[in-house]
């Protein structure tokens, strides 16, 4: 058995360093030929999607989907944050333009490879950078492109709920005809309880190692309908947004709980 579970992880690993080169060929031909910038943005969006239906796949996740994909047609993706393996699944899920912390632009290769889908780094050392963040998002918006963003600000354990939301990407969709779409993703629980979010002192490496091995990953994404604002502030949008996830989530994790508790 453990000598099966080497097997996959070196399987897997194989596998993927063969993807990675392939999407990023791929991706930077469209930097070089892909026309105007929002142009490039847009394709490189649809790219993200594909090299995240890759990596999903090679990594055994089965992403079950409930609601209205298609309802991701330029859109604000407001969703929690349970660790990386969100940004691959929801990657696999829609054609997206990351929001990623600025420190992830200093991982080794990671930062770099990140860097050619075009992403909005978030900095959030001074008001102007946030407010740079923030334009950016909506010019992203404007041009018809989905925009994905984590207002939680960091990664969770999953279990406990949805932490406040920072409320700055909302400015973006603020006095705009710009919808938000929820989104709520939850993981479920392996057999030997290993936690699948990525959180807090949790080396990524020596994580990912261990999530590689599973034969088979399931992960919950729910699309809400889209949320219009009605003239609130960013913070009074940030609280209503928040609010009708955390409800969702609470179902969410309760349903899975009791498949749990039947298994």
């Amino acid at each position: 058995m453990i000598m099966l579970v080497f097997l996959r992880k070196i399987l897997r690993l194989t596998v993927t360093w063969l993807w990675l080169p392939l999407m990023g060929i791929i991706t930077i031909y469209y930097h070089i030929f892909g026309g105007s910038y929002w142009k490039k943005v847009l394709i490189i969006s649809h790219c993200a999607r594909k090299w995240g239906k890759g990596i999903t796949n090679i990594m055994g996740i089965e992403i079950k989907v409930h609601g209205d994909v298609e309802q991701a047609d330029g859109v604000l993706i407001v969703s929690n944050h349970c660790g990386y393996l969100d940004i691959l699944v929801e990657a696999a899920t829609f054609p997206i333009r990351f929001a990623p912390k600025n420190d992830i632009r200093k991982w080794p290769f990671l930062g770099w490879y990140l860097g050619l889908s075009m992403p909005i780094w978030v900095k959030r050392e001074s008001k102007q950078q946030s407010v740079n963040v923030m334009e950016a998002c909506r010019d992203t918006l404007l041009h018809g492109i989905n925009t994905l963003i984590y207002p939680e600000g960091t990664s969770t354990d999953g279990e406990h709920g949805i932490l406040p939301f920072k409320s700055t990407a909302f400015e973006a969709v603020c006095r705009q005809d710009i919808p938000i779409l929820p989104v709520v993703i939850a993981y479920h629980p392996v057999p030997d309880g290993f936690k699948l979010c990525w959180i807090g002192n949790d080396r990524l490496l020596p994580h990912f190692w261990r999530v590689i091995g599973y034969r088979k990953i399931v992960a919950e994404i729910h699309i809400l309908p889209k949320v219009y604002p009605q003239g609130e502030n960013r913070k009074e949008l940030a609280v209503r947004v928040h609010d009708l996830m955390e409800e969702k989530y609470n179902q969410i994790k309760s349903k899975i709980t009791k498949q749990g508790e039947l298994v």
